[in-house]
């Protein structure tokens, strides 16, 4: 029997083998490092990888690579980022349906703002019409208002067309605030009733004092000029009455 020593052939093969697994197993392991560093701090190289994996994984079914990827971060991210345009569009739309309402009743407000103002201004004209007309009318009849007892006729009547017109001008004024959405003023002047002469003069024993009070208190409070409110003398009561009638007694004959 031989003494030499049993080769082991397969051996050497191993132990050249080895150094190039380690080799290879420490490439990988930095490989597999670097790939996870990269992917954590480089989107990038993140989506790379991501896109990488998928292609190999679809080469069999995409269906299988999508449920395969499903939970990765990447498409947890599109996913997220899916729901919060798909609620950023419905919010979108939202405001510009609200934007649009309220551009509509913008519109219709300018409108009635512009149909208000119209109706505004044909008031305050036919207003403006009637008063210059009555402040004409009682300028006109100051000299039959000065004849006595003609006077008072006259008076009566001016006093009848006054509240007329204030009549017609609360109505006016009623009918542009129906059209405001304000309601109304109930015109209680429309009722108010001018008494006859005979009931003037019955009355102006005890009521002259009181009239001609109240005439200068309200003059006084609006700062209006008025002239001394007095009692005539013998006179004035001919210069007022001869004028129109010769009343006897009181003036003089001719």
């Amino acid at each position: 029997m031989s003494n030499e020593p049993l080769a082991f052939p397969n051996l050497s093969l191993w132990s050249r083998f080895v150094p190039f697994k380690t080799i290879l197993v420490s490439f990988t392991l930095v490989g597999l490092l670097a790939s996870n560093v990269a992917s954590l701090v480089s989107v990038s190289a993140h989506d790379w990888m991501h896109s990488a994996l998928w292609q190999v994984l679809s080469i069999g079914d995409q269906a299988v690579a999508d449920r395969a990827l499903a939970n990765s971060p990447k498409a947890k991210l599109e996913d997220t980022v899916k729901k919060r345009t798909a609620e950023l569009d419905a919010k979108n739309r939202l405001q510009a349906k609200e934007l649009e309402d309220v551009q509509v009743k913008n519109l219709k407000l300018a409108q009635q703002v512009d149909v208000n103002g119209k109706q505004a201004k044909a008031t305050a004209a036919a207003v403006h019409q009637r008063l210059a007309k009555g402040v004409s009318r009682n300028v006109a009849a100051l000299p039959s208002e000065s004849i006595p007892y003609l006077g008072l006729g006259v008076t009566l009547a001016v006093t009848s067309l006054d509240i007329y017109d204030a009549c017609q001008t609360m109505k006016d004024f009623n009918a542009l605030l129906r059209m405001m959405g304000q309601g109304e003023e109930k015109p209680d002047l429309c009722g108010q009733k001018v008494p006859t002469v005979d009931q003037v003069l019955a009355s102006t024993k005890a009521e002259w004092r009181s009239s001609v009070q109240r005439v200068t208190d309200d003059a006084k409070a609006f700062k209006v000029a008025v002239p001394n409110v007095r009692l005539p003398t013998r006179d004035e009561m001919a210069k007022a009455s001869c004028a129109a009638v010769a009343v006897p007694y009181l003036c003089p004959e001719k």
